[in-house]
């Protein structure tokens, strides 16, 4: 089943070529209020640990019907592998804390080797992931093959997982739809694959960028999660281009059924990106936090506050509504902008609409989510 689907989201990424946008059509008619709420495939850019929540198996992406901008970017897919079984508290504490302590030792191995450094308190400029670094990749030096320097830096790599594991069982809970109590303590385990690419003359940059997620929840109560992110840059007036590489961490907590807290830090620990032609560059570290309230089921509230510690802070607000069943209707305010979605599920599909106004340029994006 994960190589059949490992290959139908690869075929997806060859044929929609300038068709799917980064941020997604529901989040982003929700004004881009979804750190607290990220219980989708879109979970990987908002919130990592959100892929936890929701068991299921989909494929989505979006794509910009018209008036591109440079907020925006190209070519998305997002594979979400999310499934449950049951576990008591302990073990599951147990495991997180396990796993986070080899993932603790294999950082410090990195950073050791001088590879892998932390995101915050670094000198030297930093750049905010919607922009571009072309104006920082000089273009006079020689160049030398990136892909020769990956081969040497890469010693092995993984393959034939154990997907046919025992406790699979696949959901078809909707996100919108109340939670059913079970007797039973239950356990969330979630593999995400991300790929983007944009290439944008505006901006002066082209870039590839691939996503790896894996994320643990408890009862959808609590859920922790980390994302790889890594990059493959081009200025696209040279040719010139630069590899890197990031991690992002975040969690979401729901006390009661009706309130939601996230937090992410992207790019806490960081490769510098290093460019054909000798040039360093790297992304600034940022920390998003969000509320996600539900004054009764079948209407959603948010808020969310992007680069927390920053002084360019943006504010996000948005909504989300069940209006009929199977039919949802969001709106939003990306930080003064507003934006306005619509969802409609048929069947195992799910085809969302999104108008985002303001600096977004009256852009109409919409997209699609197929569950398995």
């Amino acid at each position: 089943m994960f190589r059949k689907l490992l290959v139908l989201f690869l075929l997806l990424a060859v044929v929609s070529q300038n068709a799917f946008a980064l941020f997604g059509a529901r989040p982003m008619g929700m004004g881009g209020a979804f750190t607290a709420i990220a219980d989708d495939a879109n979970a990987p850019y908002w919130n990592p640990a959100g892929i936890a929540l929701n068991p299921e198996v989909s494929l989505t992406g979006s794509t910009m019907i018209n008036n591109r901008n440079t907020f925006v970017g190209d070519n998305v897919g997002n594979l979400k592998m999310s499934y449950e079984t049951e576990m008591n508290p302990f073990q599951w504490i147990a495991g997180v804390g396990l796993a986070s302590m080899f993932a603790l030792e294999g950082a410090k191995y990195l950073s050791d080797q001088g590879i892998l450094k932390k995101g915050w308190g670094r000198a030297g400029e930093a750049t905010a992931r919607e922009e571009s670094m072309a104006e920082q990749v000089k273009g006079t030096e020689e160049v030398v093959s990136l892909r020769q320097e990956a081969k040497k830096a890469v010693k092995a790599a993984l393959w034939d997982l154990p997907w046919d594991l025992p406790w699979y069982r696949p959901h078809r809970h909707y996100y919108w739809e109340p939670r059913v109590s079970q007797a039973a303590t239950k356990a969330q385990f979630a593999l995400g694959v991300s790929w983007l690419n944009d290439y944008n003359p505006p901006l002066n940059q082209g870039t590839n960028w691939y996503t790896l997620t894996l994320a643990s929840g408890f009862e959808q109560r609590v859920a922790v999660g980390g994302g790889v992110n890594f990059y493959n840059l081009q200025k696209i007036s040279t040719g010139i281009r630069g590899i890197g590489a990031d991690v992002d961490l975040g969690a979401i907590a729901k006390p009661v059924d009706y309130i939601s807290f996230g937090i992410v830090t992207k790019g806490i620990l960081t490769t510098d990106i290093a460019w054909q032609d000798g040039s360093s560059t790297r992304y600034e570290m940022l920390v998003n936090a969000g509320l996600a309230v539900k004054p009764i089921y079948s209407l959603t509230l948010a808020a969310d506050v992007h680069n927390l510690f920053r002084t360019n802070q943006t504010y996000h607000y948005g909504a989300e509504a069940v209006l009929l069943p199977g039919l949802l209707g969001r709106a939003g305010i990306s930080d003064g902008s507003k934006t306005v979605g619509l969802s409609l599920a048929v069947g195992n599909i799910i085809i969302d609409y999104a108008l985002l106004g303001g600096i977004y340029n009256r852009s109409q994006m919409i997209g699609a989510a197929w569950r398995f």
